[in-house]
């Protein structure tokens, strides 16, 4: 198996891939796909391209003499006019229930539960409501603006990340009261949606940018317009949703008594089929959803929708510590297979030998473990230059394999 300090360079990746399964990764081919896949029907009907004596480009038009141009600001008046839209429904959430509650109070037993309904909506309505839209309606006469207008956001719709993380803890709490106490306020309020209905607005709205920005970057490149800042808008929005999908599966994990937000990156997630090896004894195969952080691999069990959950979730089996993970070079004719090693203190290994739907999905996990056994390595070599070693050894008990 492998170790910190004797990692071979195969399992090493840049520092500058993205932190999402192969599905999700970032890349060319990617983008050659949205390029190539059909939009919806309003981009039917042949192109006719064309060019002047002098090389400048033409408006290029559809069959029915509709110019690309113009289905592109289609495109951002439905961006905005949905928009006014999804304010108006976070408007229900935050100006309806929240002020209502707080002026007529809740029930005693719902006390402090009241916070975890709403996580962060009230900073995700204000934003939207005080500032984005606004920079939407700007790009209806300059849309070149659009595409930095994601870009520049990045770390400001990560509030979209910690609302997702909360929302299951959320919907727990919202369907112990949906027909009582949140059916008189939906009653009191006048309102047609039931709460739940409007609190899943935002997971749905940070998943429609993309499909919008899609179409917009489809006409873009027909147009044969400069789309490189299209492109990493594209990019963005498809990697927030991602990382809001990851985060409420992590929000559904039960059992796990750290602090889930002290490990680090969420860099992967997947069921695999998983068999635990401890000496000589192997155990049975079982099913287990598997979390890559930064700082901590954490194997769980999916819970059984049969037995009355009427939500995912996952139960917290156990977990490696990166300081005590290794990762077994993969072996020829089983490229779909994944061994991961945990060494204790007393110098005993545990493997975790795991079964992947795919050898994609194994090298995708072989990369990101082996990324961060080169950084742990990188850390501690830093700082074996600043100690002597045998000091280190000493007052430094890791339980990383050393060589």
């Amino acid at each position: 198996s492998t170790s910190v300090a004797s990692l071979p360079p195969t399992l090493m990746v840049s520092c500058s891939s993205a932190p999402s399964s192969p599905g999700s990764r970032r890349s060319v081919s990617t983008l050659k796909k949205w390029l190539t896949n059909p939009v919806r029907k309003l981009s039917a009907g042949a192109v006719n391209i064309s060019a002047s004596s002098k090389g400048e480009r033409q408006v290029r038009k559809l069959d029915g003499g509709i110019s690309i141009v113009s289905l592109s600001r289609y495109v951002l008046k439905e961006l905005l006019e949905t928009e006014k839209l999804y304010v108006e429904d976070l408007g229900l959430i935050v100006e309806g229930y929240m002020v209502t509650m707080t002026i007529k109070g809740i029930p005693d037993d719902m006390k402090g539960k009241d916070k975890i309904v709403f996580g962060n909506i009230h900073q995700i309505f204000d934003w939207h409501k005080d500032y984005f839209m606004g920079e939407l309606e700007k790009c209806i006469t300059e849309p070149e603006r659009l595409a930095q207008l994601f870009i520049k956001h990045e770390r400001r719709l990560h509030m979209y990340v910690v609302y997702c993380q909360n929302k299951p803890k959320s919907e727990h709490i919202v369907s112990e009261y949906i027909e009582t106490y949140f059916q008189e306020l939906r009653q009191h309020l006048g309102h047609r949606l039931q709460l739940n209905d409007l609190l899943i607005k935002p997971v749905q709205r940070i998943m429609k940018y993309q499909l919008l920005l899609k179409d917009f970057l489809k006409y873009y490149t027909k147009a044969g317009m400069d789309t490189e800042e299209l492109e990493k808008a594209v990019e963005v929005m498809c990697f927030v949703p991602k990382r809001c999908n990851d985060m409420m599966n992590v929000g559904r994990l039960q059992g796990f008594e750290g602090k889930i937000t002290a490990q680090g990156k969420l860099l992967q997630q997947d069921t695999f089929t998983v068999m635990e090896q401890d000496s000589s004894f192997l155990s049975r195969a079982k099913e287990r959803r598997v979390f890559l952080f930064e700082q901590l691999v954490i194997f769980s069990e999916p819970i059984d929708r049969k037995k009355g959950f009427s939500l995912p979730g996952y139960t917290f089996k156990s977990s490696i510590k990166v300081s005590c993970l290794g990762v077994e070079a993969p072996v020829e004719g089983e490229a779909d297979r994944l061994v991961l090693t945990s060494r204790g203190t007393d110098g005993s290994v545990v493997r975790y030998v795991l079964q992947t739907t795919s050898p994609e999905v194994c090298r995708a996990w072989v990369d990101d473990v082996g990324q961060i056994l080169e950084t742990q390595r990188n850390f501690l070599n830093g700082r074996m230059e600043k100690h002597n070693t045998q000091h280190y050894t000493h007052t430094h008990p890791l339980c990383v394999w050393l060589q």
